[in-house]
Parts: structure tokens; C-alpha cells; sequence
């Protein structure tokens, strides 16, 4: 198995364990794959440019429709890998999938078994929690029932934290409770249930569950912060409240509420109830489908000539013009995926397009794209949904896993009648293996004595996989490298016997780029 294909070059780690020694030195060499412990790195993708339409016709021709659930493709601009979460028949039955929307609270899950995690989708049947497992597919389709139906749409979340990744908090029409979604059973303690929230929507957290807010009843006016680990509920009432949207800082307890009609930003401090600053929105840069960072809340302002140019919102209402061309005027951002960086302005937001294939106008960047910013400049294309849907609900709402693994987003696939659910898989960077190879001479036999040609071969695995074996003769490479098991090599030999004695000098580490040794 070779290394990532998005990677701009590939590079071997060669592994060497001399095993015949004596009168013959005779032994394999092999290399390993790129291991598969990254992190996302958004970098690995091709820079995004005005030119990357969708390429239909190499779309159409993979008959994406036909594609049983937990099936995958590979994105025609990028080779990013697309995996199908939903079908006609999984996770039931239906004639279409969807999912909620682009920002808010996480409906894919951090994996709570082995790499099993879960994604939330809803169709005319109602809401499901299927199971995915990377390079397996789904499995375990089971319906929200009971006082786990979700009151409305933004109302389900999984955990944002990896030492709990197996919760789920669930806005009833009476309560938010905490579940299990191994058992599907109520998981009470730790400050839930919050009861007596009878429309709880808009329900979201910070990183690692330390801080939800929420707001009661679709139009407000109450936005609702609270606190578990204290069981601490504070409300702010605010006249003409479009959404609440979290600081993703555990640290922090601000809550940026968007107004309307003006499309302004009120940013309320939890700990200390107050409004720590206000921005004006129109006809200045509006606050509205702003991705939600820690400390910080990105979008692109419509206000300006289009194609318009992306910008942020810092905890003290400042703005910054984050440049053009931006990717449409009707936009969506995500920030769920909790990042670290040294500099905050190096956090990867996500953007696509509201409805349609494309925005219809020139000049906007990877047109229809799914693409990935920050505030330091980086342009990257993930892909694209060949989304055409222009129905609210089956609009594509391109989302981030809350450790920027996956994207998930819903598409008609090209206008096929239906739509389903999808998961983009992000490329990861080269991660440290510290597992040694395991590799061993099977042929000759010990102690063998050969003549004529002389059959060479061997045995080689390793956790991240076998590139290919090279095997040598008193340190002079025996043929070609080897890249297909079983591995063997043949060679003329004279008589000699060859007394093999194992010597264990590994040499474990990275390589030279593109096969060099």
C-alpha cells in the first residue's frame, strides 16, 4: 500500500534487517507506507482557484447514485475520498436523506469504538444514528424514538469531547438530556437532564462539552447559557434574535447572538452577564452564517462588490477583511473542528455554496466548491457536493467532525431525484510510527546448500503496510525491487553453503522522497 495520493511527494521509511550473515549476505530490505496516524491537513489539498468548476460529465460517469451505502468515490478535481452514509434501504427505507444545517452543534460523532463513529441524518421517516466505519462502511441504522426525538431541526449534538465521544445531548419539547448512544439509554449525572426547556433549539457546545448555549423557541427572545460542570443556566433576552453561536473555546463562556433584521452581533460574557461589545451589521459587515472558531467568528461580507471577500469577527466586535475572491454571496460556514494552532488566525474554517451547483456568477472562487480558509491566507479545495438542490432542506450544509476528519454534506447527486448524505474524508499528514517492522528470510532454508538458480524470498509486514521489498547480496541490491507479495527474487548461483544466522541490526527510520534509498 503506497502513501497518500494527495501528498506532494511520496516518502519511504526503508526498514533493514540483514538475515543471512557469514559466507552469505543475503537479506531483504522493505519499505513501509506512510502511516495513517495524521492529523488533518487541509495543506495536502490543491490550492483553490476561479478556474475548478465542477466537473460533471467525470461525475455522471461514476454513477454515484448506484452506490450502495458505505460505497465511496473519489472527487474528480481533488481524488478526495467520498464516502455514501445513506441509500434508498439504509439507514431504512426512504425516498431521500438529508441533514440539519452548516453550523451548530456536531451531527458527526468522534469515534466512540475503535474508528466507528456516528453520524445523525433525517428523511420524511424521521431522525437515525447510523454507524461508519472508515475502509468497513455503515452498519447499526437505529431511529431516534421516544424522548430522544429531537424537537426540531438543531436540536440533536454528539459529544465534543474524546474521553466521552459515546454521548449525545438531545432537545426534547420538555427537556435537554444526555445519552448513551451505545445503549441508546439515558446517561443521567454530570449536570443533565436540564429540564423544563420545552423548545430548545439552536442547541450547540464548546470544545470538549464545557459550555452549551441554546436558545427557546425558534424566534427567541431567550438565548440560554449554561454550564454543566456547575449546573450554572444564565439567559440573556434579546429583541429580534436570529441564532446564538458559540465561543468553541473551553476556556471561554461568550456567546455571539446574531440580530436581525441588520444582521448585527451582540457578544455576551456567561461568567460575568454582560454584553462585553456590539457590531452594527448592515449596511457594514453583516454577523450572519458566521462559522464559530475559538475566539473568533468567520464568514465573507455580502455587503461588499462581489466576489466579495472573506472576513472575521474578534471578541472585542472588531472586524477584519480577510481578502477576495470569496466562494458566493449566499454562503454557509462551518467551524466545528477544534483546533489547536499556534496563531488563531491559522484555524481552517470550511465554505460552500448555499443552493445550487455553482453561485451562476464568474469570478468566485472554486465555483459550487467546498473549500477550506484561514485568516492567514490558505485557500484549499476539498471538493465538490454536485449539489443542484435549491430546496432549504436538501441544501448541501457542508460540516466539519469536531476533529476535522470528515466533512459531511448532503447532495441530489447532479440532480439524480434524491438525495442522500455523504462524508468527505479530509487527508491526513505523515504521523510518527514507532512500530518496528517484523521481516524474515523463508527461502533458502538454513543451512541449505544451493546451486543453479536459486529462489529468494521472504517475509514482510508492518502496521502501516508494505510498500515493497528489496533484497540484497553481500549489500549490492539482488534485481529490482520487489512491490507485489509473495516477495521473491531468482538468481544464478554457484555451489555454496549457506550457514544462516540471524542478526538483528534494524534500521528504523525515514527514508529519502520518492523511493530513493
Amino acid at each position: 500500500m503506497r502513501g497518500h495520493s494527495l501528498a506532494p511527494s511520496i516518502c519511504r521509511a526503508l526498514l533493514g534487517a540483514g538475515v543471512l550473515a557469514v559466507l552469505c549476505s543475503l537479506g531483504p530490505v522493505f519499505s513501509q507506507s506512510l502511516p495513517t496516524g495524521g492529523q488533518p491537513d487541509p495543506t495536502l489539498l490543491p490550492v483553490a482557484t476561479t478556474s475548478q468548476v465542477p466537473l460533471t460529465t467525470a461525475y455522471n460517469a461514476l454513477n454515484v447514485p448506484a452506490i450502495a451505502a458505505g460505497g465511496s468515490y473519489l472527487d474528480p478535481t481533488t481524488g478526495v475520498k467520498v464516502y455514501k452514509i445513506t441509500s434508498a434501504t439504509f439507514p431504512t427505507t426512504s425516498s431521500g436523506w438529508w441533514h440539519d444545517y452548516a453550523e451548530g452543534g456536531d451531527e458527526v460523532s468522534l469515534p466512540y469504538k475503535g474508528t466507528t463513529r456516528a453520524v445523525l441524518v433525517n428523511s420524511s421517516s424521521g431522525y437515525w444514528i447510523a454507524d461508519f466505519t472508515p475502509g468497513v462502511g455503515v452498519s447499526n441504522g437505529r431511529a431516534l424514538t421516544g424522548s430522544f426525538v429531537p424537537v426540531h431541526d438543531q436540536a440533536f449534538v454528539f459529544s465534543t469531547n474524546p474521553a466521552t465521544p459515546y454521548y449525545a445531548y438531545v432537545s426534547n419539547g420538555s427537556s435537554i438530556r444526555r445519552i448513551d448512544i451505545r445503549t441508546m439509554t439515558e446517561a443521567p449525572g454530570d449536570g443533565w437532564p436540564v429540564l423544563n426547556e420545552p423548545e430548545a433549539v439552536w442547541l450547540q457546545q464548546s470544545e470538549n462539552d464545557a459550555f452549551f448555549t441554546w436558545m427557546r423557541g425558534q424566534s427567541g427572545p431567550v438565548v440560554v447559557g449554561y454550564e454543566p460542570a456547575t449546573s450554572t443556566l444564565k439567559t440573556q433576552t434579546v429583541s429580534n434574535v436570529d441564532q446564538p453561536q458559540i465561543d468553541r473555546n473551553a476556556s471561554s463562556r461568550y456567546v455571539a447572538i446574531n440580530t436581525t433584521p441588520q444582521e448585527g452581533l451582540i457578544l455576551w460574557d456567561f461568567s460575568r452577564n454582560v454584553t462585553v461589545c456590539t457590531a452594527a451589521g448592515d449596511p457594514g459587515p453583516q454577523f450572519n452564517h458566521m462559522a464559530a472558531l475559538h475566539d473568533r467568528w468567520m464568514g465573507l461580507n455580502w455587503n461588499t462588490s462581489a466576489p466579495h471577500n472573506y472576513d472575521q469577527f474578534l471578541t472585542d466586535c472588531s472586524n477584519e477583511n480577510l481578502g477576495s475572491p470569496a466562494n458566493a454571496n449566499d454562503y454557509y460556514a462551518n467551524g466545528s473542528w477544534n483546533q489547536h494552532p499556534a496563531s488563531l488566525d491559522d484555524q481552517w474554517v470550511l465554505f460552500s455554496t448555499q443552493e445550487g451547483l455553482t453561485p451562476g456568477v464568474s469570478g468566485y472562487l472554486a465555483p459550487g466548491g467546498m473549500i477550506f480558509v484561514t485568516a492567514n491566507g490558505q485557500r484549499r479545495l476539498l471538493g465538490h457536493p454536485y449539489n443542484t438542490s435549491t430546496n432549504y432542506t436538501t441544501y448541501s450544509f457542508a460540516r466539519l467532525s469536531a476533529d476535522g476528519r470528515y466533512v459531511m454534506f448532503t447532495a441530489d447527486m447532479n440532480g439524480s431525484g434524491r438525495s442522500d448524505v455523504f462524508l468527505a474524508e479530509v487527508p491526513l499528514s505523515a504521523g510518527a510510527d514507532t512500530t518496528p517492522p517484523t521481516v524474515s528470510m523463508t527461502a533458502p532454508t538454513s543451512g541449505a546448500t544451493v546451486s543453479g538458480t536459486v529462489t529468494v524470498s521472504a517475509s514482510a509486514s508492518d502496521n502501516a503496510g508494505v510498500v515493497g521489498v528489496q533484497f540484497k547480496l553481500d549489500g549490492a541490491n539482488l534485481g529490482a525491487e520487489d512491490t507485489t507479495s509473495p516477495f521473491l527474487q531468482r538468481f544464478p548461483y554457484l555451489n555454496r553453503r549457506c550457514a544462516r544466522r540471524r542478526r538483528e541490526h534494524r534500521q528504523f527510520g525515514r527514508g529519502q522522497c520518492d523511493g530513493g534509498e
